[in-house]
């Protein structure tokens, strides 16, 4: 175990236990009274807690973030699809979309399996920003990711919504896994990507078009030129990459395909031309011939990620002093952990419950039977 591994891990997860417990558990009565404000607020919060994680890379491992391709605009209404190298992915996302969103401010959610949410605070908050949790049950998925769209529609939450459409990383049995479909439907190998999955692509797609919620589809591609940290043990032990790249190609939601099955060609052919964006990548550690188009402007690392690094570190001091000289805040500690387990556990989680509350007390026409 690496000093610096062991101090990312547990400053990563005692910020999000922190934000938790101080400032997302109190909002929570605004989901009650003003779920729009309530929404906001939570946006708010996880988007001021996404350049914590980066300041910490920054700052422990001075790690470098480059950027090419298009840039995000925050107003989009968005679906955002993105290859899964390894199970870290998601946590290098955020100094992505940091350095790659013009201006720095975004909603990002994610499609993630339901297990997930039983994570003790991650998950939790998780579900608390409205995140969409998928048990790999078609029906039970298409139901609840409609409803939720439909909510955030409702209250005019605009999102970026991210989806892994190959549904998990590039692990070696997972390979073989893919290679296994490529043969079985007449589909070349890769040996940078897995076959993607289409139907949560088109579905999210289709749905976001008849909402008007989408305005347009961003392929991201991660690559890395050198360590490569394949799970969360890596990261403990202190391999972290020095550079991470991210190469966004921006589609308007004119471009794409109107039909089901021209969706699934389209995202199919995409994946094609990522698997070659990776291989050139592998060779030149560049998504770029030309070194102009690089947005490497996170050198030195801006302000703002140092507020957020003396805006975490105090929530964790509250949150540390509070368990230590406070049996009140203890107290309210162990409620608020023992009311998201039995959420996370007896229904689909508190964005359900968001979701159901919403339409009991304001759209008669969802109402439970």
């Amino acid at each position: 175990m690496e000093w610096r591994g062991f101090a990312y891990i547990g400053l990563w997860y005692l910020s999000i236990a922190s934000g938790f417990l101080v400032l997302c558990c109190p909002m929570t009565p605004l989901m009650f009274a003003c779920p729009q404000v309530f929404r906001y607020a939570i946006g708010v919060v996880h988007s001021a807690w996404e350049m914590y994680p980066t300041i910490l890379m920054r700052l422990l491992f001075k790690t470098r973030f480059v950027v090419t391709g298009d840039l995000i605009n925050p107003l989009d209404g968005a679906l955002l699809i993105m290859n899964h190298r390894n199970r870290l992915d998601w946590n290098f996302l955020w100094a992505g979309m940091y350095y790659g969103t013009e201006p720095k401010a975004h909603k990002l959610k994610m499609v993630l399996k339901s297990a997930i949410r039983h994570v003790p605070f991650a998950g939790w908050v998780m579900q608390m920003s409205g995140f969409l949790y998928i048990r790999r049950r078609w029906d039970h998925d298409q139901s609840s990711m409609a409803d939720q769209l439909e909510y955030f529609k409702n209250v005019n939450d605009t999102n970026q919504i991210l989806l892994f459409p190959e549904g998990t990383d590039l692990s070696r049995g997972n390979v073989e896994r893919s290679d296994k479909y490529a043969e079985q439907n007449g589909f070349p190998k890769y040996a940078h990507v897995l076959h993607p999955k289409t139907t949560g692509f088109v579905f999210l797609t289709d749905i976001m078009k008849k909402n008007k919620q989408i305005d347009a589809v961003y392929d991201l591609t991660i690559g890395y030129p050198d360590s490569i940290p394949q799970n969360e043990l890596d990261a403990l032990c202190g391999v972290f990459p020095r550079n991470v790249h991210f190469h966004i190609k921006r589609y308007g939601v004119s471009e794409l395909p109107k039909s089901a099955e021209g969706l699934k060609i389209w995202l199919m052919d995409v994946w094609r031309q990522k698997e070659t964006r990776l291989a050139d990548f592998a060779a030149t550690s560049s998504f770029v011939r030309d070194p102009t188009s690089v947005n490497d402007n996170n050198t030195p690392t801006h302000n703002a990620l140092y507020l957020a690094f003396l805006f975490w570190t105090l929530i964790e001091f509250i949150a540390v002093y509070g368990l230590v000289t406070s049996t009140l805040f203890r107290f309210w500690c162990l409620f608020c952990c023992v009311v998201f387990v039995g959420l996370s556990f007896v229904d689909d989680g508190f964005q359900m419950l968001e979701v159901k509350l919403y339409n009991y007390t304001r759209n008669p026409k969802k109402k439970p039977a």
